[in-house]
């Protein structure tokens, strides 16, 4: 499936929205697009008197005491709290990150005593819709995880299946990937990837199709699959891409979007609920697109 028909949805699914630090034009616009055509529920966390001029000065004013909740917090830290606590208390589905530093947030969310995290590994997982090839495409991980060990790849794997199956992907093709598709020993990404592949899916939570080492190309184009004589099942029609490091995972993520002209959307998966952490270089069509990826696989 195609972005669009993804992010259809489930009219009947009502899903509210914890933001923190909101008080941002940029943070505001995508959220009330949200509203206007999914109907959901926004708990903005900022400062009382900046939020309602800014959202007046956007023409949402009549919006606040309907589907926006302003929570007052005069700096980032009380604001992390409030917004991890209407997580936590099950009033919002979805923590999203507006002008607050990543490390202020992400120390909230991994106190126990809000109870987000248990033994899951936190993982950054992007969805890709790119001009020419025929379906989405999960990328994982660009921006979490910098050397994730063999442990912590099953992992990854196994946040980016949920995710892939939430969106409805039944049996997700898994190309764990390297520079080469060969293992040596002299490149620790293939001999992890073999050892990944050949555990099965039966080591993970949902069925699905796993192979590795492959080389990029082989994985998204059956022709180069069939140029290099790999039999590889996944080639071409590829649905998770799983990076051996953050570098390349990062490297990859942004050529796709500044290069190939991808649409993106992302979010951490692991928690008990999805987190959008936007960055100030996010067009408002990523960010509206990681909030509409955010929903579709929030509980």
């Amino acid at each position: 499936m195609k972005f669009d028909e993804i992010f259809i949805g489930d009219k009947n699914k009502m899903t509210a929205l914890s933001v923190c630090r909101a008080g941002d034009p940029e943070v505001l616009k995508p959220l009330i697009r949200i509203i206007e055509e999914k109907g959901v529920v926004c708990h903005l966390v900022d400062d009382r008197s900046s939020l309602e001029s800014m959202l007046h000065s956007l023409g949402a004013g009549h919006m606040i005491g309907h589907a926006i909740t302003i929570h007052h917090a005069a700096g980032d830290q009380e604001a992390a709290v409030r917004a991890l606590e209407l997580v936590a208390s099950g009033e919002a589905d979805v923590l999203m990150k507006g002008l607050v530093p990543t490390s202020i947030l992400m120390k909230e969310v991994l106190k126990k005593e809000y109870g987000l995290i248990h033994t899951r590994l936190l993982s950054h997982v992007a969805l890709f819709d790119m001009p020419n090839y025929h379906k989405a495409v999960l990328l994982s991980d660009a921006g979490m995880n910098i050397a994730p060990t063999l442990d912590q790849k099953g992992k990854i794997i196994d946040n980016a299946l949920e995710c892939a199956h939430r969106l409805g992907v039944k049996r997700p093709k898994v190309a764990l990937l390297s520079a080469v598709d060969k293992v040596t020993d002299k490149m620790p990404s293939t001999t992890d990837a073999e050892l990944l592949a050949h555990s099965g899916a039966k080591n993970f939570g949902f069925d699905s199709t796993i192979e590795g080492p492959l080389q990029f190309d082989v994985a998204i184009s059956e022709d180069a699959a069939r140029h290099k004589g790999s039999a590889s099942e996944v080639a071409g029609d590829v649905d998770i891409l799983i990076a051996p490091n953050i570098e390349s995972g990062n490297i990859l993520y942004k050529s796709l979007v500044y290069a190939a002209g991808a649409r993106v959307a992302s979010v951490i998966t692991g928690a008990k609920m999805p987190i959008v952490l936007t960055s100030r270089a996010d067009s408002a069509e990523d960010r509206y697109n990681s909030i509409n990826l955010a929903m579709m696989i929030s509980k």
